[in-house]
């Protein structure tokens, strides 16, 4: 039975696409948990205390780079059929939402703290405390995402009835 993800991987225009996805998510994770640094020049350090917090960003990258990949093959595919178009919808909202970590929020949460008060400081703290629970319940959202997309059926390429008794 022909997997929809194997499937949308097979043409290259969707595979670029999602390298894309991969890198551009995957430096902006490493970027803000500060294990690649730009300036004064370019450094990767992964300290042994966050292997498991670097593994979640790279793992939270991939999965998001199939999910959208395969989402937007779906919507393609069923725009063209004229089917609705909510499942591969539904597939982006969930790579984005659980891509998004909201301890990422913290720099924009403090520029308003002066505002706010020490409250948004707080809230900041506790998403950032809660960083690697928050990771691996975004990772459970992407599996499951990627289960429901594989299971659509929709991305599946049916094989014409010459090819099928040829090859039996």
């Amino acid at each position: 039975m022909p997997s929809p993800t194997v499937d949308t991987f097979k043409d290259v225009r969707y595979l670029c696409v999602a390298v894309t996805i991969l890198f551009a998510y995957g430096i902006m994770l490493l970027f803000l948990d500060q294990f690649l640094f730009f300036t004064p020049y370019f450094t990767f350090y992964v300290p042994p205390s966050e292997a498991l917090n670097f593994s979640l960003d790279l793992i939270l990258a991939i999965l998001t780079s199939i999910v959208l990949t395969v989402s937007v093959r779906q919507i393609n595919l069923q725009r063209g059929s004229g089917g609705a178009t909510r499942a591969g919808a539904l597939g982006i909202v969930a790579a984005i939402i659980a891509g998004a970590c909201p301890c990422y929020y913290l720099i924009p949460v403090l520029a308003v703290a002066g505002t706010v008060g020490g409250a948004l400081g707080a809230l900041g703290i506790l998403l950032n405390a809660f960083q690697v629970p928050i990771k691996f319940a975004a990772t459970l959202i992407l599996i499951f995402a990627v289960y429901k997309l594989n299971s659509s059926g929709v991305c599946k390429i049916s094989l014409p009835l010459e090819i099928t008794k040829q090859s039996e």
